[in-house]
């Protein structure tokens, strides 16, 4: 009877023994998306890097995406064919109204979610320098919009670019391609241009004028 006590124990221990270590195990692996990767879970929204170094496979479709139309919004849109994925949409729909309740209006969307095809479609129309090849575009994850107003000088100079610039990382937004930043984003300023990042990594950046791939690079 004592051994076959203590050959139960033993098993107990064993199964206690693998229990922590495949929790050790799974720790390992929740701090790896924590800390590292363009996917990182650390921030609301995925960290999700897209350039030409970091190509976007042609099957990639972002979910949850929405037809901005179809949807409550406090801004324009130059089409009704416009999607967001709805978080992204979401975070601009508070953004804009915030804007609007300041007074600034008149905010219009041009662009937003693009396929795969569509943005070899531009790529063929405007050409290296003026579009991204198909898989390094921002608009094909769904988590970027182009924005203006109507104005007979540059979006930059009006005074909506002046308050977006200042409180889009309040709603988890960066402009993406700053100025005197392309030779690190690869491209060149646009002020019109903004990504969702989630409101801490938006916060971040802001603080300290990292790009988005400097910051991703920070972070591992």
């Amino acid at each position: 009877m004592a051994k076959k006590k203590k050959k139960k124990k033993s098993g107990l221990g064993g199964k206690l023994l693998g229990l922590l270590l495949a929790l050790a195990l799974a720790a390992g692996a929740f701090q790896l998306g924590w800390h590292f990767g363009a996917q990182s879970t650390r921030f609301t929204g995925n960290i999700l890097l897209v350039n030409e170094a970091h190509p976007l496979p042609a099957d990639y479709v972002p979910e949850a995406l929405v037809n901005l139309y179809e949807q409550r919004h406090s801004f324009r849109m130059a089409s009704s064919e416009i999607y967001l994925t709805r978080e992204t949409y979401e975070a601009m729909e508070r953004m804009f109204h915030a804007a609007e309740e300041a007074g600034m209006n008149g905010y219009i969307v041009t662009s937003g979610y693009r396929s795969y095809e569509r943005q070899a479609e531009v790529y063929a129309e405007n050409g290296a320098g003026k579009a991204q090849k198909p898989g390094a575009s921002e608009h094909q994850t769904g988590l970027a919009f182009d924005v203006t107003v109507e104005t007979s000088a540059g979006f930059e100079s009006t005074p909506q670019y002046g308050w977006l610039i200042t409180h889009a990382h309040e709603y988890g937004f960066i402009q993406r391609y700053p100025a005197n930043k392309a030779d690190i984003t690869g491209i060149s300023y646009e002020p019109w241009h903004y990504r969702y990042v989630g409101v801490e990594a938006a916060t971040r950046m802001r603080q300290t004028g990292q790009t988005l791939e400097e910051f991703v690079e920070s972070m591992g």
